[in-house]
């Protein structure tokens, strides 16, 4: 073999081992590629695959407070009771005042009496918008109250008639009362506004209550001088003689009064449930008037005494409220 041609025949083997290795490569590339592929689909199918973590909990959002629902509650506080009394003791026709009496003689009291109050109450509440908003009412409530009151009124007369000469009658027109007050309720309107759990209301209606009296009127005493014709009996009196004539006359009454009363408060809701009230309500019942004779007399009638009286009592109390859903 001459020498060009062993070199061609090196540059042909070059040729093939180049060819060789490229032809690797190409393999190598394909199977890379190949793995790649597998590799993503894999990822792919994975995904595709149902997650075992715990789903997020959805956030819990509660709801507004509304004070809409039926409720009943207790409550407990004090009462102050303003009682005006006014007393006219009226001379009978054709009296003439001794020692100066004009004849109409008028007294009074003005007096407070306060306590104890106590007792239950229910309602029913409506809310327009829940969370805030106007809230209206009603509600009734019965309340044992420990009121009571002693007092004396009375001015001192004294007096001659025509048709009883020598005769000098004479009174203190002392009158003496017990009254008490046995219970005090009232059937409401209320309405106010609420913030949340915080209701401010204004409240009126109706107000009742039960009353004891118990009391003594007018004590008259006819004086008669010796010689002088007794006013019952017209025996002449041989000595000078008291005779009573009208004497303290009992009474006891037990009655139910009916006024109208005014107010307000403020409640807070604790839980969904209870509640707590502090509220203030003035109530007032009118007045009483009462004529009773003070004495009787051949020929004479007289209306002796003259009574009125006005009753106003002044309220303040908490109290706790259940509402039902």
């Amino acid at each position: 073999m001459t020498r060009p041609q062993f070199s061609s025949c090196l540059t042909r083997l070059g040729n093939v081992r180049s060819n060789l290795f490229t032809g690797r490569r190409l393999r190598q590339s394909l199977v890379i590629a190949a793995g790649a592929v597998s590799l993503v689909a894999g990822a792919a199918s994975a995904a595709d695959l149902p997650t075992r973590k715990a789903p997020v909990a959805p956030v819990y959002i509660p709801p507004a407070f509304t004070w809409t629902g039926f409720y009943v509650g207790l409550n407990a506080g004090g009462a102050w009771a303003n009682r005006n009394n006014n007393n006219d003791n009226v001379l009978p026709l054709g009296a003439i005042p001794v020692g100066g009496f004009v004849p109409l003689a008028v007294s009074g009291h003005n007096g407070s009496a306060s306590g104890f109050i106590g007792g239950a109450q229910a309602g029913y509440n409506y809310q327009f918008t829940p969370g805030q908003g106007f809230v209206v009412g009603l509600e009734t409530d019965i309340d044992w109250a420990n009121l009571g009151r002693n007092n004396n009124n009375g001015a001192a007369v004294a007096f001659t008639l025509p048709q009883f000469p020598g005769t000098i009658f004479t009174s203190t027109a002392n009158s003496r009362n017990n009254n008490s007050n046995q219970y005090l309720g009232t059937v409401r309107l209320r309405a106010g506004y609420a913030w949340d759990r915080f209701l401010l209301f204004a409240t009126g209606g109706l107000a009742y209550g039960g009353v004891n009296n118990n009391g003594n009127g007018l004590g008259l005493v006819a004086v008669t001088a010796a010689g002088s014709p007794l006013p019952l009996t017209g025996v002449i009196a041989p000595t000078t003689t008291i005779t009573p004539i009208g004497g303290l006359a009992g009474n006891r009454s037990s009655s139910t009064k009916a006024g109208w009363t005014l107010g307000g408060g403020v409640e807070y809701a604790l839980w969904s449930n209870f509640s707590i009230k502090a509220e203030y309500l003035y109530a007032n019942f009118g007045s009483n008037n009462r004529n009773a004779s003070g004495f009787l007399l051949p020929g004479v009638a007289s209306a002796f005494n003259n009574r009125s009286r006005s009753l106003d009592v002044n309220i303040f109390r908490v109290g706790i409220n259940y509402k039902f859903w």
